[in-house]
């Protein structure tokens, strides 16, 4: 029988609720891995698990320690992009962490994109022990111990295909994904850890509670600053709890003397919506498919990936191949090598 990978958890973002960390821990051990908690995951720093230093040395150890091979993130939140100049003061520091695999997702999203580049880690973006352990199917969190313990398994949307806002591709089409969460993507740009040379990947993007004009923010500055350039496709995820927010306007001219109050307590006015209210299709597809047909990409919509409902795991900087019946298979991943 193949031994399990002894996993290290580390809380690099926001502050860890206690109770479903270790209800989350209780699953992995059920499961047979071997789970070390760093005492780290329970520290408080404002709104982050610790300062800056203490959440990128606890980190930094993990990667270090022989005996851990996968470190997985407690929960997302924010503040994993303030580690980045921390870690590499770390690396010059004490070198290179060796190969290991990184799993977590959301403000993670600035991590997995570190370590790989930095480091050659592998990465996985999957559910977190202390935020949705016990919010996952059972079909997605077993397809997720298995990509951690190096099983190569079908895809949990393989029998199953996505559609296009775009025309599909004209042949099947391979290329490394990269991305993550949207929004910790774009927070990337303009900084020294900006993804770049995109050239022949797959873009992956999901997001949360996001208004379809900042999600158009968003990829603007991404493509501005040249991040959709030569890229193979964009792959969507699921777009959660993102809407478009309409404001209500007056309905009647009022009166010379209550213009002021009228404009100034509109709820108490008749009012009518500004525009009609705009779904999720179509604002994906002028947000994403837009820029695909400017560029010529494809834009898949939509894998079963997010912030919920589901949270099918999806390795990152692997190698994948769309097809034009909308298939997208995992064809290469470090990690099981």
């Amino acid at each position: 029988m193949t031994k399990l990978p002894v996993i290290g958890i580390i809380t690099p973002c926001s502050v860890t609720p206690q109770v479903e960390l270790a209800l989350g821990v209780d699953r992995l051990t059920d499961a047979g891995f071997e789970v070390r908690v760093h005492p780290q995951c329970t520290e408080q720093h404002y709104w982050f698990a610790g300062d800056d230093k203490t959440r990128a040395e606890s980190l930094f150890e993990y990667a270090q320690a022989p005996e851990i091979e996968v470190l997985w993130s407690a929960r997302g939140g924010s503040g994993a992009p303030r580690l980045l100049p921390i870690l590499d003061e770390l690396t010059a520091r004490h070198g290179k962490p060796a190969k290991k695999l990184l799993a977590g997702y959301s403000d993670v999203t600035a991590l997995h994109h570190y370590v790989h580049t930095r480091w050659g880690w592998d990465t996985l973006h999957a559910s977190m022990p202390a935020s949705d352990f016990y919010d996952i199917s059972e079909a997605h969190f077993q397809a997720t111990l298995d990509l951690v313990s190096k099983k190569r398994i079908d895809m949990p949307w393989h029998k199953s295909k996505m559609g296009f806002l775009t025309p599909p591709p004209g042949a099947a089409t391979t290329g490394t994904l990269v991305g993550g969460n949207l929004a910790v993507w774009n927070y990337l740009v303009g900084t020294p850890y900006q993804p770049r040379d995109m050239a022949g990947k797959f873009l992956f993007f999901e997001d949360l509670s996001e208004g379809y004009y900042r999600i158009d923010s968003m990829l603007n500055q991404i493509e501005q600053a040249g991040g959709l350039d030569g890229i193979a496709g964009i792959i969507l995820g699921e777009f959660c709890a993102c809407d478009d927010s309409v404001a209500n306007v007056l309905k009647h001219k009022p009166a010379p003397d209550h213009i002021r109050e009228a404009l100034k307590h509109k709820d108490k006015q008749e009012t009518i919506p500004l525009r009609p209210e705009v779904g999720e299709i179509d604002a994906l597809t002028e947000i994403f498919a837009s820029r695909g047909k400017k560029y010529g990409f494809p834009v898949g919509y939509k894998i079963p990936v997010g912030h919920g409902p589901n949270f099918a795991p999806l390795p990152l900087n692997a190698g994948y191949e769309l097809t034009a019946e909308g298939g997208f298979d995992l064809v290469e991943w470090g990690w099981f090598d």
